[in-house]
């Protein structure tokens, strides 16, 4: 998002927001009390922090301006055939984004710069975004038909990955394939022994492509070792922390040097970045953490621990919302839609310590527009009583 169309998108949200309390239409949604608390817990940890009005809003800008468009479309209220349509577009842009990483592959060579549709270079989109994928088109392979062609994308997208040349995928990605096979049922069996020799092939793809993991095949025990040793590692140059464990670490030994920054962290923006120099936040260069920083190490460093928590009870409400959707409604491509949302999420959770999650721009898109649709088509049949919406 551009500074001028989250602009837009604040002023909107203010607007319905202000009307729907006036003429009480407000429409209530599962993140609202989580998403206040949150709020008003960093507005609590810039007073008593003393943090600038401008680097707290800052703060706030990057961790809600995807929540704000998710109350947006709830209270704009749009039908079906809205976001029926809006999801093929966004499954579609995460589709593009295997032909442009592998044009960029013959430019840059296998690594981060070979990131789809992104103009700069980060290693994230090519774990984060293939299991989106993966988890939408396993959806229509369980809950619509069991077509080759969403087998053929999902492997596609371990293909994305590949270029990236990401260790995380394979045990993210084994994570959230034990999680939607944990999820599918008895009833899916068949479909499930149909895809589960193409995920072992898929793995064993990343192993072997991605050099770092492609001694495994000699030494099992490399995988594991290599693990351990890349989340614990510091930086030989800086000595600050470049592992997601480390960074943890010198997290916890930053917010523990004054016990109240545990509760509330160092206020809202102190680990963020800003255009203008003198609103930056003032951690961003004092932090012995180089690399690795995870959602829950900035939400910690700025809201603290508790901060950190009202987030993941987001998270929380969201999933059980999504579960009640896809018990209730009989829509085939919804049903596929749910079930990959189950996915999203669990990607969400383990964002959450792998990466800024609710700061990746096409990622955080995506999860909370499919958490408006799925409020939304909820709100729409509880109202009328029965489905909606028909058809494939």
């Amino acid at each position: 998002m551009t500074l001028l169309s989250e602009a837009a998108l604040l002023v909107l949200t203010l607007k319905i927001g202000i009307l729907g309390i006036s003429e009480n239409k407000l429409v209530r949604t599962p993140v609202d009390l989580p998403i206040f608390l949150f709020v008003l817990w960093g507005i609590l940890s810039a007073l008593v922090n003393s943090q600038h009005m401008v680097t707290t809003f800052i703060g706030f800008r990057f961790d809600l301006k995807f929540v704000l468009m998710f109350l947006l479309l709830v209270n704009l209220n749009p039908d079906e055939q809205f976001f029926r349509r809006m999801s093929r577009l966004l499954i579609l842009l995460l589709l593009i984004q295997v032909p442009v990483a592998l044009v960029k592959y013959t430019i840059y060579g296998q690594g981060e710069g070979a990131v789809g549709t992104y103009s700069y270079h980060t290693g994230t989109h090519s774990t984060i975004l293939p299991l989106i994928g993966i988890s939408i088109f396993m959806g229509f392979f369980f809950f619509e038909k069991p077509r080759l062609r969403y087998v053929i994308f999902f492997l596609l997208f371990i293909l994305f990955s590949i270029i990236g040349g990401k260790r995380a995928f394979v045990f993210l990605g084994f994570l959230l394939f034990l999680f939607l096979f944990w999820n599918v049922g008895r009833k899916k069996l068949k479909r499930l022994s149909l895809v589960t020799p193409f995920f072992i092939l898929g793995f064993l793809a990343c192993i072997y492509f991605v050099p770092s993991l492609r001694p495994t095949f000699q030494n099992p025990r490399h995988l594991m070792d290599y693990t351990v040793s890349y989340s614990t590692s510091y930086s030989a140059e800086s000595g600050k922390a470049s592992g997601r464990a480390s960074s943890l670490k010198e997290a916890y030994n930053m917010l523990k040097s004054k016990p109240l920054n545990l509760v509330l962290g160092f206020g809202p923006g102190s680990m963020s970045e800003s255009y203008f120099k003198e609103y930056e936040g003032k951690l961003r260069s004092q932090a012995p953490i180089e690399y690795g920083m995870s959602q829950w190490v900035i939400t910690s460093l700025e809201y603290g621990y508790i901060g950190a928590f009202l987030l993941l009870w987001v998270l929380t409400t969201l999933l059980r919302r999504n579960q009640k959707f896809f018990n209730t409604t009989e829509d085939k491509y919804w049903k596929s839609i749910s079930f990959g949302f189950k996915g999203i999420w669990f990607t969400f959770l383990m964002g959450f310590f792998y990466c800024a999650i609710f700061r990746a721009d096409l990622a955080a898109f995506i999860f909370w527009f499919f958490a408006a649709a799925i409020c939304s088509l909820e709100k729409q049949r509880n109202v009328q009583g029965k489905e909606l919406y028909h058809g494939t």
